[in-house]
């Protein structure tokens, strides 16, 4: 038997039969946690940005700047995921997570002691190149620690309590910026918290050929397949942002005008991503074919009835459908992903596929522009995308069943 891999941290077990240690609700509370400092890095300064314009008004450029404190870091992790992920499979997951995340928590708060805004612009790119090594590595651990039920329920889990992880920082960010321009910065000490969760409950995982005593030939990164993977996930995340970006705008349209009323509103909606964490623990035996068609199905119905809804008090229901659907989307893309890559590729398969999936995020709203531009209202576009999906949907399902039938 070999010995455990010297890099682990101290409380995880070995699991004597195999010599590779087992996971369990440690590591995917760990991971949990991981994969939760991405929504931070957002849904922290959401609320502070009307302070944060005035503070820096007197700046050349501002209404250009300012916004990029919260986007930078999502551009970053769209184009540097894949790096990361190279450089994990490499250097090893462990180090380089431990690495992304004391320059996350430390770059996150330094904007506490700098008043320049390009100064705090410059250290939110390293927030997002960080940011973008976390995601990454976290769900490739999460290929690493569980296989089968496992990572289905633990995925699961991850898009259940999402909702509520992220309306706790954006509560708390809104607080935060009530008393200071600079307080909602300080939810970036969670990271080290999370730092020191790492260390003491995740190892580094070995690799497949050495635990077995033997040594084998890496195989070339499949490009091919990651192009699938990658474009099938950009298509998947134009769809998925359409609510994530413009929810407010959503609700505006129909009819809602209190930014108030459109935040408590947009947080009964996204109970529906609950569900559809739920819903995928559950039936954790339907393949990723169905539940791709379901989630279309959902945003299809969701889309275009939001459109054609007479009130909100018809729409609200339809709205959440799509919430559902979004529960549904980063387990159903994750599970598909890591199917495709084996542990030597994960690291770097995993990036491009965080970087596919975030790059959606840029590419969503100029795409709902471009098809308003043919005279459409927004919800006019919104059910333009709803057809789109109902379409693929009902061709992905006859060909299903053709496929079964033969």
């Amino acid at each position: 038997m070999n010995p455990l891999p010297t890099s682990a941290g101290p409380a995880a077990d070995a699991d004597v039969a195999s010599g590779q240690r087992r996971a369990g609700a440690a590591q995917g509370i760990a991971l949990m946690a991981i994969l939760a400092m991405p929504t931070l890095a957002l849904a922290a300064l959401v609320p502070s940005l009307p302070q944060l314009f005035q503070q820096f008004s007197s700046v050349p450029n501002f209404q250009l700047l300012v916004p990029m404190i919260i986007t930078v870091p999502s551009l970053c992790v769209a184009l540097f995921s894949g790096v990361m992920g190279a450089i994990a499979d490499r250097w090893g997951r462990r180090k380089l997570l431990l690495v992304a995340l004391f320059a996350f928590a430390l770059l996150g708060l330094a904007p506490l002691m700098f008043d320049s805004l390009l100064l705090i612009v410059a250290s939110r790119v390293v927030v997002g190149l960080a940011e973008a090594a976390i995601l990454t590595v976290g769900n490739a651990l999460m290929g690493d620690y569980f296989e089968g039920e496992e990572r289905t329920k633990w995925l699961g889990y991850q898009n259940m309590f999402a909702p509520f992880i992220g309306s706790a920082i954006l509560l708390s960010g809104g607080f935060l910026a009530g008393v200071h321009w600079r307080y909602p910065f300080l939810l970036y000490l969670s990271g080290f918290a999370v730092l020191l969760v790492v260390w003491l409950v995740c190892w580094e995982p070995g690799r497949p050929a050495q635990t077995a005593g033997r040594q084998v030939a890496t195989a070339p990164f499949p490009w091919r397949v990651s192009l699938l993977v990658c474009g099938v996930t950009v298509l998947f995340s134009l769809v998925f942002f359409v609510q994530a970006v413009q929810h407010g705008r959503i609700f505006g349209d129909m009819g809602v005008a209190s930014p108030e009323r459109i935040s408590v509103l947009a947080t009964v909606a996204s109970l529906g991503t609950v569900l559809g964490g739920y819903l995928f623990k559950r039936f954790s035996k339907l393949t990723v074919q169905q539940w791709m068609m379901a989630i279309l199905a959902l945003y299809g119905t969701s889309y275009i009835g939001i459109a054609l809804a007479p009130s909100l008090t018809s729409g609200l229901p339809l709205d959440v459908l799509g919430q559902v659907g979004g529960g549904l989307v980063v387990p159903v893309l994750v599970t598909w992903a890591l199917q495709h890559y084996g542990f030597e590729h994960r690291g770097r398969g995993m990036g491009l596929w965080g970087g596919a999936f975030f790059l959606g995020q840029f590419l969503s709203p100029p795409l709902l522009t471009l098809i308003g531009s043919a005279g459409l209202s927004f919800l006019g576009s919104v059910a333009v995308m709803g057809t789109a999906c109902l379409v693929v949907s009902i061709v992905m399902a006859l060909t299903h069943k053709k496929e079964n039938e033969s």
